[in-house]
């Protein structure tokens, strides 16, 4: 066997006068009551047995956990500990075996109050000459860790079942919340298909409505030209108006000057009397010339009197002449005003008839705008219509998805239910597990 020697000495030295026999013995003795002492004094229960397996040590350790006594020295070990389901004891296997074990498990030993947990290591004990003389086995108490372990099982066991169960009957509820949620579905797809068609009605409805919309956009637009139009026709109703009243003015101006020509014109006539009497006389005296000229002949005086007589007359003639001369010139100039009068009654009477056709234009636009609002009207009096009849559908749709709503409130009621008995089972398992971290806790406390 191998050793490990270091340089010095445990305190002990021989004396140098001692024979060898002496010094060995005392040696002997030293080392014997050393090993003694190691296995007495160390803290946990320690005992020897020899190569056959019976016990030469056992420490007062020993004596106390397991019961034992000074009369269990010298029997073999599995005879005083009794170790269950075991043949023999650690040390007993190490003596045979010369092996160092250091145990992975525990094991179970009567004791005086019942029985007790350990588990062991050792070293088998050899001779100078590597001879296996015996075994040390030094051996932990873990009664209370195998029963804390033992009592952490059971409440793992135990939580287990209860997990178990409530596992069971919180996947029954699970099943039952799934046919549930199934259901709902179902329901909730045909409530989405019904969505979708009344999505499809409310665009209808709104294209409907945005059609009125742009009907009545263009009804007001129409209006706002027909207002415009009728606004027109007012003014140049008015503008006609005056021109009506300046052609009056016009022809009364002209009756006027027309009149004053009739009296020029009356005056021309007893002028022209005058003359024509004028011209009668001059006619006699001429007449009357030319018959005393033949009866005087060559004697003149009788024609020198006609021939006076008739230059008074022509200078009469002549003064009446130069008074014709200018009634004759005022008339021109009353006829001049005259047509100047009529030329621009004329043109007044022209534009005022190109108004009032304008004014007929107009109102004939009118008309056609309200024939085309009147039109526009019976195209939202048809759209609106239209858009009763697409109400009453929606309407219908509505109630058809408020029963539908009505049908997913009551399997909604019974998942509720099916979550109701969900949280109860969560509840258990919520005690069970502050049953288990109780238990845990009286584990960490001994």
């Amino acid at each position: 066997m191998q050793t490990h020697k270091t340089r010095g000495s445990l305190g002990w030295e021989p004396d140098d006068s001692m024979s060898e026999t002496a010094r060995l013995e005392t040696e002997r003795d030293f080392w014997k009551g050393l090993f003694e002492q190691v296995v007495e004094e160390l803290p946990e229960p320690t005992f020897v047995v020899n190569d056959e397996g019976y016990l030469t040590h056992i420490n007062e350790r020993t004596f106390e956990a397991y019961g034992l006594d000074e009369t269990d020295v010298g029997k073999r070990g599995i005879d005083a500990f009794g170790t269950e389901g075991k043949d023999e004891i650690l040390a007993e296997t190490i003596a045979r075996t010369d092996e160092v074990i250091r145990e992975d498990h525990y094991r179970r030993v009567p004791a005086a109050d019942g029985h007790l947990w350990n588990r062991s290591m050792g070293l088998p004990l050899h001779a100078p000459d590597g001879t296996v003389v015996g075994a040390l086995e030094l051996t932990t108490i873990t009664t209370d860790i195998v029963e804390k372990n033992q009592q952490m099982a059971a409440a793992q066991e135990q939580l287990s079942e209860e997990v178990s169960h409530a596992t069971e009957r919180a996947m029954t509820s699970a099943d039952e919340v799934a046919d549930s949620v199934n259901a709902a579905q179902e329901i909730a797809n045909e409530q989405a298909e019904a969505m979708e068609e009344v999505s499809g009605e409310v665009g209808s409805l709104s294209a409907t409505v945005e059609e009125i919309a742009a009907s009545a956009d263009e009804i007001n637009k129409q209006s706002t030209e027909a207002q415009r139009l009728a606004e027109e026709s007012r003014k140049n109703g008015e503008v006609a108006a005056e021109a009506m009243d300046r052609v009056a003015d016009g022809g009364e101006h002209v009756a006027e000057r027309t009149h004053e020509l009739a009296e020029h014109i009356e005056e021309i006539g007893d002028i022209i009397e005058v003359i024509n009497d004028i011209a009668d006389q001059t006619n006699i005296l001429a007449l009357n010339a030319n018959i005393e000229a033949a009866r005087a002949g060559d004697a003149g005086a009788g024609f020198a009197v006609v021939a006076d007589e008739v230059k008074s007359l022509a200078n009469e003639v002549q003064q009446e002449s130069e008074r014709i001369e200018e009634i004759i010139s005022e008339t021109r100039d009353d006829a001049t005003e005259t047509v100047a009068g009529i030329e621009s009654l004329t043109e007044d009477v022209r534009d005022g008839a190109h108004r009032i056709d304008t004014l007929i234009e107009n109102q004939a636009e009118i008309a056609t705008t309200v024939r085309e609002a009147a039109s526009g009207m019976d195209d939202i009096a048809d759209a609106t219509d239209d858009q009763a009849v697409r109400t009453e559908e929606v309407a219908s749709m509505v109630d058809n998805a408020f029963k539908q709503a009505t049908d997913v409130q009551e399997q909604t009621a019974a998942a509720v239910d099916a979550n109701h008995t969900q949280i109860e089972v969560v509840a258990e398992i919520s005690e069970s597990i502050r049953d288990l971290e109780s238990a845990m806790a009286d584990l960490g406390d001994t």
